[in-house]
């Protein structure tokens, strides 16, 4: 059956569906290490969890880790210990919740690579070696081997992707007007800007901004347009009544912020972006989109306490976790 049959429910899948993708070096490491079944289901869970955070760390509570690898709780603590043993997570206990002191708040756990895995990583096949195949393999003509239109295969580029701190330090030496400019540039789906005559960025740095806005302007042109009828984030503005934040997204929050604000400030600060994302100002946007808004200000140094916070306002700021055995 052809790949181009829309209505093939496998093709659906693939096309519009969420998939995880799994490191084969690690995944085959695991398939030797003879592991239950479960075990795999909750350290995948903590893997997808870490990637998506960026620092491969989560933050997630037993029950619900029990609920999503359809286990139970008993059965994901006994993963946990199993996992530890093989040194593929840590986990930290998180301490009493402030809230309710005798109840625990919710571990934090990294997944990691054992030493085993990482002396035989070297040996692995990388991606990037496709990039250097011969001409021939591409090629249209007899005999030889043909991609098809839509491959799978990503390339993976040369040169490795600067570090947070690097593109911090990049962007500290933008001005102000060459940081609209590329602000406005991406909003337009534009592949070049206008740089300043007394520049302080590099060739290279300013090669790298114009190779961002490229990536900008192919993804947003492949993006799937918006049904007719479909309002604008913008246009979203109007909602019923305040909102709440879910586990895992105040877990996140929370631990991003203490990280950008060491110190007593921190609780405050986090305090006053939930208000501001619940019943704010923020409330106005999609809730990722609100909580990038929170911590993009928090990091440039910009966040000010809202206008209309109630001085008094409150709410529970951790997730319980009754079973602490892990």
């Amino acid at each position: 059956m052809s790949i181009e049959n829309t209505r093939d429910p496998r093709v659906v899948l693939i096309r519009e569906k969420y998939f995880s993708l799994r490191p084969k070096p690690l995944e085959r490491w695991l398939w030797q290490q003879g592991l239950p079944q479960a075990a795999e289901r909750v350290f995948w869970l903590h893997w997808e969890e870490g990637q998506r955070s960026g620092d491969w760390c989560s933050e997630v509570p037993l029950k619900r880790v029990a609920n999503l690898c359809c286990v139970d709780p008993s059965t994901v603590t006994r993963a946990y210990q199993l996992l530890k043993g093989l040194g593929l997570i840590r986990r930290e206990s998180a301490g009493r919740d402030p809230g309710n002191p005798f109840q625990q708040a919710t571990a934090i756990t990294e997944v990691r690579i054992p030493r085993a895995l990482l002396i035989e990583l070297a040996r692995a096949p990388n991606r990037n070696a496709l990039k250097r195949a011969s001409p021939e393999v591409h090629g249209t003509g007899q005999g030889t081997a043909q991609l098809p239109i839509e491959s799978p295969v990503v390339a993976v580029p040369d040169k490795p992707r600067p570090t947070r701190q690097q593109t911090q330090a990049l962007w500290a030496k933008a001005s102000a007007q060459e940081r609209s400019r590329f602000f406005n540039a991406s909003r337009d789906r534009l592949t070049c800007i206008e740089f300043d005559a007394q520049t302080q960025l590099s060739p290279e740095e300013r090669g790298h901004l114009l190779m961002q806005l490229q990536q900008l302007a192919n993804t947003q042109s492949m993006a799937r347009p918006a049904p007719a009828g479909t309002p604008s984030v913008a246009a979203r503005s109007n909602y019923a009544g305040p909102r709440r934040l879910s586990v895992l997204e105040m877990a996140r929050t929370r631990k991003r912020i203490f990280q950008a604000i060491p110190g007593d400030q921190a609780s405050e600060v986090l305090r006053q972006v939930v208000w501001a994302v619940e019943e704010g100002a923020l409330r106005r946007f999609e809730m990722p989109l609100a909580l990038n808004i929170a911590l993009k200000k928090i990091r440039e140094g910009g966040w000010t306490r809202p206008n209309r916070m109630p001085p008094n306002w409150a709410r529970m700021l951790a997730r319980t976790e009754t079973c602490s055995a892990a």
